[in-house]
């Protein structure tokens, strides 16, 4: 299922994910499963949660931005939501949660998410390119793991790529915004390192990891850019820029 463009849209969606869980499953199992976390990573599954209440919050945020409609009516679901959400306890039975997240909540959401779905100029990044790319990360991570680099430069491709990998995990919650920011931080990170990959040598595994880097970077920047509808880096691919190739 394609990621919603607006953030009362992503949330509607985890929302009603949960929502479909029996009341005697424990919150941590409903959690867990509808983040994508193993259920004994609490460091993660916390993380994820810190996420969808930060989502909660520019959700709220989004719908007070706009001017045409009643505020009071389209923020009244958000009192529910944050009453849950500051209550957490893994360790309860989902029936409070699941008794809580009614028709009315939900549906308020879902007219929120519809309003806010209309103004949008993020368009949805389509499941089969978004999957694509991360096979191709998952490729890059596994070559990475099995080759014989130096420890420190083996560290540094694997923080990069689990950090790409961590914005596709939480893409469903933070959207185009999450990768882009990501997308970001690597250009940050590639342009403290270029004269290392510049010199890297020819035919050689750092060398090859450094291009699948860039062209997977180049790749997910055009995906991000094409859903924002906006210019993405100026000039050449950063394999050209930085290996003239």
């Amino acid at each position: 299922m394609e990621v919603q463009n607006n953030p009362a849209g992503r949330l509607y969606d985890l929302l009603e994910a949960a929502r479909q869980y029996p009341c005697e499953e424990k919150t941590r199992t409903v959690w867990a499963n509808v983040l994508g976390v193993p259920e004994n990573d609490t460091a993660t599954l916390l993380k994820m949660i810190a996420d969808v209440i930060d989502l909660v919050r520019k959700a709220k945020s989004s719908i007070v931005r706009l001017s045409d409609i009643d505020h009071k009516l389209y923020l009244k679901p958000f009192e529910n939501i944050e009453a849950l959400l500051c209550h957490l306890n893994f360790e309860t039975h989902w029936e409070n949660w699941r008794n809580r997240l009614d028709d009315f909540t939900l549906y308020g959401l879902q007219f929120g998410a519809d309003r806010l779905a209309r103004t949008s100029e993020v368009s949805p990044i389509k499941d089969d390119q978004l999957e694509a790319l991360r096979d191709e990360l998952d490729d890059l991570i596994s070559h990475v793991l099995e080759s014989h680099l130096p420890p420190d430069l083996k560290k540094l491709f694997l923080r990069n790529l689990e950090a790409l990998r961590q914005a596709w995990s939480t893409y469903r919650i933070r959207g185009v915004e999450g990768l882009e920011q990501e997308l970001e931080r690597s250009c940050g990170s590639i342009l403290l390192h270029k004269e290392q990959i510049r010199s890297s040598p020819a035919n050689s595994t750092e060398r090859r990891l450094w291009e699948g880097f860039l062209k997977l970077v180049d790749r997910l920047n055009k995906q991000v850019t094409l859903a924002k509808n906006v210019k993405g880096f100026a000039g050449a691919p950063l394999v050209e820029h930085f290996m003239g190739r």
